[in-house]
């Protein structure tokens, strides 16, 4: 994950900048003298490291976020218990599997790369399409 630190005079002036680098994964340290006052942070990888505290913590973090907070949660949680693949974790994400595989590559997420059933091909090979579609 690639991390920059910038000083709140440089996000003031830079705003747009920063935040177009954060949305694409960079991790922005903002200081003041020197001192860390704040992160800033892709907001669906955001949501995605919430989602894997709640999981750590067996969901202990209660419902905060909504729904499309909710929604990652579960998906997260289903694919982390190999209820899921990558690709149908993706899919019920609204991601491509390439964007979801580097965003948990960012974060630190464990890959498991390759179907384990058949049924797993099938999800693996829909969510490709799919992507391939919308990417076009």
């Amino acid at each position: 994950m690639e991390r920059v630190r910038v000083s709140r005079t440089d996000l003031a002036r830079r705003t747009r900048e920063i935040v177009d680098k954060v949305r694409r994964g960079q991790v922005t340290f903002v200081e003041s003298y020197g001192e860390e006052q704040a992160v800033l942070l892709d907001a669906v990888d955001y949501r995605i490291l919430r989602a894997l505290a709640d999981y750590a913590t067996a969901g202990r973090e209660g419902d905060a976020g909504g729904e499309n907070a909710q929604e990652i949660r579960r998906v997260i949680g289903a694919y982390l218990r190999g209820e899921i693949n990558l690709g149908k974790a993706a899919e019920l994400l609204k991601l491509s599997r390439f964007e979801l595989m580097e965003r948990f590559d960012r974060l630190g997420v464990p890959l498991r790369i390759g179907p384990a059933t058949v049924e797993d091909a099938r999800d693996e090979v829909k969510a490709a399409r799919k992507g391939r579609r919308t990417s076009s």
